[in-house]
């Protein structure tokens, strides 16, 4: 099967087709380069976010000062959070090394989003019309980016959000705004907990799989509807699973598993909503993991193997392995962490993990309310909420 280029995927794709609730593949974030602006390192131009934002990257930073951070014996996963360790340490130089690879970071960061506003580049060549409205819609409708992911967390978001500001000042750039979420790491999960339909539901399976990690949790209704609190369960490494095609029938196996013990941490007491929101580290097209005529667009594409109609194939299994009746129902990571904050207009999310996800968030209208009291917090196993 010949292997098509973007500009042949998306030639049909014309402005209109543009909505910015339902990205897809040409959003990216990872594959977009930074350009030549006022005080970048010339060392970064024309070099992806891959390549300079994503886990990997913030990974060689750490490794390139593990003496001064004083992390040497830190396992190569656990390092990111030993940076955030470093930046709270006492000791004066232990913090300041820890400070200078968050303000690289912040840095890199802040150029990124720069060259998305001022570059006149695209992933396609010529630009197609989605992609012109995409990035118009960056331009002149955005006036907020809040933060989320993994590398979001503690010191280190506070510490790259500020750096990353000031390279956007630098550069001529009055806004956006950036912020840093509450709860950055389960900003997706709190997200699908808000999209469950509307019904009388006291609880919701929910899970978020990336490259990196599988998280989960259920979702606790009030009387009214609204999320009030999201029980976040352990959640699981799955890194072994997301590195090539051959591994996507244990990754299957493994989601379906986690979401079937995630119904059964509910209790059969509890009445459950039908739907089951799996966000994923892929763009989503008629509830499928998209891949385009042989291109593989992320490693959840590679899940299409397993079945033309996959969210009836998990919906199957999750259902007999559970007892529950569920329907399964795939979400885009960017859109997912967007609808936790549905409602405020004029807002961009950036996820900063494994890689780069980007969501734009969509009017308050059509997801669940956040209670006044939400909380994120475990809640005894099978207990109904109080």
């Amino acid at each position: 099967m010949k292997l098509l280029t973007l500009e042949e995927v998306f030639a049909g794709l014309d402005e209109s087709s543009f909505h910015p609730e339902e990205l897809m593949v040409l959003a990216s974030l990872n594959r977009r380069k930074t350009i030549d602006l006022p005080g970048v390192d010339p060392l970064t131009v024309g070099r992806t976010a891959s390549e300079l934002l994503s886990k990997r990257a913030l990974i060689r930073l750490i490794q390139e000062n593990l003496p001064a951070l004083g992390l040497e014996r830190c396992p190569e996963g656990e390092l990111s959070r030993g940076l955030n360790a470093a930046l709270e340490s006492g000791d004066e130089a232990r913090r300041a090394a820890a400070e200078r690879v968050a303000e690289i970071f912040g840095v890199r960061f802040g150029y990124h989003i720069a060259s998305i506003l001022l570059s006149h580049e695209g992933l396609t060549s010529p630009m197609v019309g989605w992609e012109k409205a995409y990035l118009k819609y960056w331009r002149t409708h955005i006036q907020q980016v809040v933060l989320g992911g993994g590398h979001a967390n503690g010191g280190l978001g506070r510490r790259l959000c500020r750096a990353a500001y000031r390279v956007l000042v630098v550069c001529g750039l009055k806004q956006p705004a950036l912020s840093v979420a509450g709860h950055p790491s389960i900003l997706p999960l709190i997200g699908a907990g808000r999209a469950i339909p509307p019904g009388r539901w006291q609880a919701a399976a929910l899970a978020d799989f990336g490259c990196s990690f599988a998280k989960r949790a259920l979702a606790w209704y009030g009387e009214d509807g609204a999320l009030r609190r999201l029980q976040v369960l352990p959640e699981i490494p799955i890194a072994h699973l997301t590195q090539e095609e051959s591994q996507s029938a244990g990754l299957a196996q493994v989601m379906i598993e986690l979401l079937a013990d995630t119904l059964r941490v509910a209790g059969p007491q509890v009445q459950l909503a039908p739907q089951v929101i799996c966000s994923v580290a892929a763009y989503v097209e008629d509830g499928h993991p998209v891949q385009y005529a042989g291109r593989i667009m992320g490693i959840y594409s590679w899940l299409n193997a397993l079945s033309d109609d996959l969210p009836g194939w998990f919906s199957a299994r999750i259902s007999a392995a559970s007892g529950r009746p569920v329907r399964f129902v795939f979400a885009h990571d960017g859109d997912a962490a967007a609808a936790a904050l549905a409602g405020q207009a004029h807002t961009a999310v950036v996820m900063l993990g494994s890689a780069l996800g980007v969501g734009f968030v969509p009017p308050g209208d059509r997801f669940r309310p956040l209670d006044p009291d939400f909380k994120v917090n475990p809640l005894a196993s099978g207990g109904l909420e109080k």
